[in-house]
């Protein structure tokens, strides 16, 4: 793969920018006139997972769901995002009893995962691209996504995600099929996540101040196995297949979700259903046990649009 030369140009000169929380940075794109687009005509090609903690309380947020849909728009389905709303200050819900902010779309497994990650001790909007350089350097503005995703794009996949999902009216299972592309002696997890796009709810925003009707997307809200998931092996060589189907119910999920809200979490409400299926989707993401790196990462809708 050619190399494609990416500039972060800033409208006051080039400097180096040091991130605190919740700080803005401009930098819109400048593509370099030797840029490559990214080929994907073959069977399978390397993907990168951007993972967004976010809060609907953080006026800065909006800027890195942008920077998000920049990087996809630049380099198409190669990039995979997930908004993990952490149980931080940025994301606590008010009572229901009130007119706003009253959605609460904290997750057990946002919460097991930042635990792991420690990200909203850094403060939000954060990152990771594919969980690279854990435990030291992997918490990452929104400003420093573009070079890593840069980088693992360089990279060949070493493995193959195929997946489909057989699900309607909220009952049904999705099916994942992974491939070893190469000869391999570690051990490496497979993660089965839904997400939610195109949830309309308040969002503070820096430049709009309380937006009512803001549109939240790639919102984790289930994990089928679990935060660290499950193991797919230690020893693979090339075709070595790994398969397995998945059950699901959305209105348990939602009920468990609920569940956790009202139970687990600081001034949790219960208010977190109304999951819409046909704006759902399944991110199943493979990682190294050894150091959290993503390896591969693919994405499909729920149901079938």
């Amino acid at each position: 793969m050619k190399n494609t030369k990416y500039i972060i140009a800033t409208l006051f000169g080039i400097f180096l920018l040091s991130f605190s929380a919740c700080d803005i940075v401009e930098g819109p794109y400048l593509i370099d006139d030797n840029t490559i687009p990214i080929d994907s005509s073959t069977t399978f090609v390397k993907k990168v997972l951007i993972e967004d903690f976010t809060g609907h309380r953080c006026p800065n947020c909006p800027a890195a769901a942008v920077e998000l849909v920049a990087l996809q728009e630049f380099y198409g389905d190669n990039i995979i995002g997930i908004a993990v709303h952490p149980n931080s200050v940025f994301s606590k819900p008010n009572p229901i009893t009130t007119t706003s902010y009253t959605y609460d779309f904290r997750t057990q497994f946002g919460d097991d995962i930042d635990n792991i990650f420690d990200i909203t001790t850094i403060g939000l909007p954060r990152g990771m691209v594919n969980r690279i350089g854990f435990d030291t350097e992997h918490q990452l503005g929104k400003d420093e996504w573009a070079a890593v995703v840069q980088s693992e794009l360089e990279k060949e996949p070493i493995f193959g995600i195929t997946l489909s999902s057989d699900v309607s009216e909220g009952n049904g299972t999705i099916e994942v099929d992974i491939e070893a592309l190469t000869n391999l002696n570690e051990n490496y997890n497979v993660v089965v996540c839904l997400t939610e796009s195109g949830i309309i709810q308040w969002q503070k925003d820096n430049t709009a101040g309380d937006i009512e009707n803001y549109e939240h997307n790639h919102v984790l809200r289930s994990i089928l196995n679990s935060a660290t998931g499950e193991s797919i092996g230690n020893s693979f060589i090339v075709g070595d297949l790994w398969e397995k189907n998945y059950t699901i119910n959305i209105s348990n999920l939602e009920d468990y979700n609920s569940d956790f809200s009202l139970n687990n979490l600081s001034m949790g409400n219960g208010n977190c259903k109304g999951w819409v299926e046909n704006k759902m989707e399944v991110v199943v993401y493979i990682y190294n046990t050894s150091n959290y790196e993503i390896v591969q990462v693919e994405e499909i809708h729920l149901t079938n649009h």
